[in-house]
């Protein structure tokens, strides 16, 4: 029984290792809607999210009854600093986390042939705000969600010490 202990100790050990990464970067899945928009896909943050961390990458689909496109993070040169987009029409830092989960500069991606930036506005809340045809679209968004995605590292973990509750609660049982 000890040498059966001993396997299964240093089999989760192993397992917890090899899950571990040098950064703890966290998959988030998003959708949003509100006011004639729409978008949904997922993005990459090197923290956890309880407190402000860099968006890395982003991925998905944006509509907005008009035009529709994939989506794709428009990077921030200093991460965790506020910059200005190419065409100086928008502020952004591209942070993700803490409460509230977004900033008043937020997050800014292209979809198709627009720039969006999502970002909370002290009079309007959440806000999807676009570049139509050299005037501003703002959009109030009426449902945000944001749920982070399980490592497979965590769900090895969590399977192997299921695996043993099973073997050591049938070693009981006999």
């Amino acid at each position: 029984m000890k040498k059966f202990k001993g396997l299964l100790a240093a089999a989760v050990t192993s397992l917890a290792f090899a899950g571990a990464t040098a950064r703890a970067d966290t998959l988030w899945e998003f959708s949003y809607s509100g006011s004639g928009v729409s978008a949904s896909g997922s993005f990459e943050t090197i923290g956890n999210g309880s407190t402000p961390t860099a968006v890395t990458s982003m991925t998905g689909i944006y509509s907005d009854g008009t035009s529709s496109g994939a989506i794709s993070l428009v990077a921030n040169p200093t991460p965790g600093a506020v910059a200005t987009s190419a065409d100086g029409l928008y502020f952004y830092d591209n942070m993700f986390g803490g409460t509230p989960s977004l900033d008043i500069d937020g997050l800014l991606f292209d979809a198709g042939t627009q720039e969006i930036n999502l970002y909370i506005d002290p009079g309007l809340g959440l806000t999807s705000l676009t570049d139509r045809n050299g005037g501003y679209v703002y959009s109030q968004v009426s449902s945000f969600s944001v749920t982070a995605v399980p490592e497979p590292g965590s769900m090895a973990l969590l399977l192997a010490g299921l695996g043993a509750l099973g073997i050591a609660s049938r070693r009981r049982a006999r």
